[in-house]
Formats: C-alpha cells, sequence, structure tokens
C-alpha cells in the first residue's frame, strides 16, 4: 500500500509538471501576441505622429518662403521676448 501511493504521487508530480509547462506555454504565448499587438499600435501611432509633424512643418516652411519679412520680424520678436523674460530682472 505505501509503495502504491508513492508511486501515485510520483504520477502526480508527473501530471503537475506537464500542466505547469502548458501553463508556462500558454502564457508565452499571450505575452508575445500582446507585445505585437503593442507594438504595431506604437508603430501606426508613431507613424500618424511622424506624418502630422510633417505636414506642419511643411507649413510653416511655406509660411516663411511666402512672407519672409515678417517670419524675420516674428522670429526677431519672440527671440527679444525670450530674452526679456530670462535675463530682463538681471542687471
Amino acid at each position: 500500500m505505501p509503495n502504491d501511493d508513492v508511486k501515485k504521487l510520483g504520477d502526480d508530480m508527473t501530471e503537475l509538471r506537464a500542466d505547469f509547462a502548458r501553463i508556462a506555454e500558454t502564457l508565452a504565448d499571450l505575452v508575445r501576441q500582446r507585445g505585437q499587438e503593442a507594438a504595431a499600435k506604437f508603430q501606426g501611432t508613431a507613424e500618424d505622429t511622424w506624418a502630422d509633424a510633417k505636414q506642419h512643418f511643411d507649413g510653416v516652411k511655406k509660411k516663411i518662403h511666402d512672407e519672409p519679412v515678417t517670419a524675420t520680424v516674428a522670429a526677431f520678436g519672440i527671440g527679444l521676448l525670450i530674452g526679456i523674460l530670462l535675463f530682463g530682472g538681471r542687471r
């Protein structure tokens, strides 16, 4: 009888190891799948953001090209304002 219990315990341990191996495999597949979904979503978002930034940059370039004097005066004014804000109180 004790030998039967030891054999049954050994069989149960073997089944338990197999169950843990299947659980680990399932978890690995789930993590892999979620990682691929996240990467695809991030890539799509990054591409959309890059396209938007490029479009805005092209718009700014066109505006500067069409009105260079206005752009120069605006850049000077912004630089002057930043200089006053950063260094205006120091003498």
